[in-house]
């Protein structure tokens, strides 16, 4: 455990020091322009396609409602929670619970989930508008089942029993309404739908039963595989540096209270001191030999004729255990092709180890590029999507590391599709999409939009929504939310001044019930 700590230590502090998250290629982009080629050329038939796409489909709205929403934190929570499991009326709860906290009128949307437990819920949120937090109440699929999809007039609460720690609670949503859900009207399903034909619903980037893999895994490579890569860093004599070493630059320093303790931290500081020094030999020696090792290898792959045969041994073993990492299936990608390199990555996931461990974000690139070059079109635009809304799981992400992923909306702006109605498509929200319809992360598309290179476009059609009344009331404040980021991204102080002008303007037009709790600052 000691030398999984230092490791994750070094890895961490490492990625702190990159100043640019992915190379940069002369075209600008960060895929070359060979691979942007070849995009190009499946997106012609691509929109060939989009032409004769079904539109006959109708995608419904999420179901959403009105509710009042309750809390009491106090002594009394108990029996008001009698109360509801009776059904009071709300004007009997108000009348009765004077100092409860309420707040009316909000805006309700339900979704699904199965617990760590294996146990299906619930979850009833309200939407986030203005300094309003978000309100959120679970209750059991089977609690909600006995509903029978009648609300109005019913209660859906939490309630939390006093403990040593804090007091007892109630938090509930008494709901207004019964949940609705109404057609998309056709302007704004041809979007879902391009979205649907542009990003193959029939199509997954990992394969079915790929593997877990990460600095937190304890990742270990199959027999041959481990191998070639000592057999290669053995014949090319790769640098390197001892965990005891590492574990004297990053291991915790301890408090000396006597005089031999104190002699001995002395010894380590001046042996910390060697070793870092050491160190920083070490990865200039490392930063050269990477510089020049393929070329090296492509010597020994001509020279040796056992090179071949043992690094497809090692790819068959490797693709039949679903175990491998980034530098074995280099080798796989130079010596046997790029399809088989993909493949491999396909097999297995990578979770970030911390907030600044990118290697779920490189993975992904990896793929795409890959993707691009063997014309997977399919498997190259979700990786570019998951890059864009960065949807990967790590073990913790602090929002201090958030701001370095880019968004990188240039790269599918020059595919020559319509990246404004793609990105609309996987934004608006329904309640029946196809089997892996993609949705997008509102903040981080408004984000790639700020970098749009026709702002003018973005900006005529998100306000158009926002004031649509054919569309929905959640969808029109997802386009709210989506206008908002966009324009808090912007670089351009007035432009973001006069926009916030125009947003007041559309925030008007939404119903008073909503538009109400939307408070713009200065």
């Amino acid at each position: 455990m000691r030398i999984f700590f230092v490791l994750m230590v070094l890895f961490c502090m490492d990625l702190t020091a990159q100043n640019t998250e992915f190379k940069v290629y002369d075209n600008g982009l960060i895929y070359s322009e060979n691979s942007v080629g070849k995009l190009k050329h499946i997106v012609d038939s691509l929109n060939l396609k989009f032409k004769v796409c079904d539109f006959k489909k109708i995608f419904l709205s999420s179901a959403q409602t009105k509710v009042n929403f309750i809390e009491i934190n106090k002594s009394d929570a108990s029996e008001a929670k009698k109360d509801l499991e009776n059904n009071i009326s709300y004007s009997d709860f108000k009348t009765k619970y004077p100092k409860a906290t309420f707040d009316e009128n909000l805006v309700v949307i339900k979704s699904h989930y199965t617990n760590y437990e294996h146990v299906k819920n619930v979850n009833f949120s309200s939407l986030e508008l203005g300094e309003r937090q978000r309100q959120t109440i679970s209750s059991s699929q089977n609690e909600i089942d006995s509903y029978n999809n009648n609300f109005k007039g019913k209660w859906v609460f939490e309630y939390q029993e006093k403990t040593k720690y804090s007091k007892e609670s109630l938090r509930a949503f008494y709901f207004i309404e019964e949940f609705k859900s109404k057609p998309i009207v056709d302007k704004y399903a041809k979007l879902i739908q391009y979205a649907d034909c542009l990003i193959d619903t029939t199509a997954q980037i990992f394969y079915k039963d790929a593997k877990n893999s990460g600095v937190r895994y304890f990742d270990s490579l199959p027999n041959k595989a481990t191998k070639f890569k000592e057999y290669v860093n053995n014949t090319l004599k790769k640098p390197s540096f001892s965990y005891e070493k590492l574990s004297l630059i990053y291991g915790y320093d301890e408090m000396a209270f006597d005089a031999d303790s104190m002699k001995k931290n002395k010894e380590n500081i001046a042996n910390k001191e060697l070793a870092e020094k050491e160190y920083k030999v070490y990865q200039k020696n490392l930063e050269k030999w990477e510089s020049v090792k393929f070329t090296r290898l492509d010597s020994i792959e001509k020279a040796d004729k056992n090179f071949d045969l043992m690094l497809n041994e090692a790819f068959i073993e490797a693709k039949i255990n679903k175990s491998s990492d980034e530098e074995f299936e280099e080798y796989v990608g130079r010596f046997i092709g790029k399809r088989e390199e993909l493949e491999l990555k396909r097999n297995r996931r990578v979770i970030g180890g911390c907030s600044m461990d990118d290697s779920p974000r490189v993975h992904a690139l990896n793929i795409a590029m890959l993707s691009a070059e063997t014309t997977k079109w399919e498997i190259f635009l979700r990786s570019h999507l998951n890059i864009m809304n960065d949807r990967f799981d790590r073990a913790s992400d602090g929002s201090y590391a958030q701001g370095a992923r880019n968004t990188y909306i240039k790269e599918i702006e020059v595919l020559d599709i319509n990246v404004l109605d793609l990105i609309l498509g996987i934004s608006l929200r329904i309640e029946n999409p196809s089997e892996n319809h993609y949705f997008s992360n509102i903040n981080r598309v408004g984000r790639a939009l700020s970098e749009s290179s026709n702002p003018t476009v973005v900006e005529m059609n998100l306000l158009n929504m926002i004031v649509d009344t054919d569309l929905d009331d959640y969808n029109r404040v997802l386009m709210y939310y989506l206008f908002d980021n966009y324009n808090y991204n912007l670089k351009d102080e007035n432009a973001k001044k006069l926009n916030q002008s125009k947003l007041q303007v559309a925030v008007s037009k939404l119903p008073d019930y909503i538009s109400s709790r939307i408070i713009f600052k200065n």
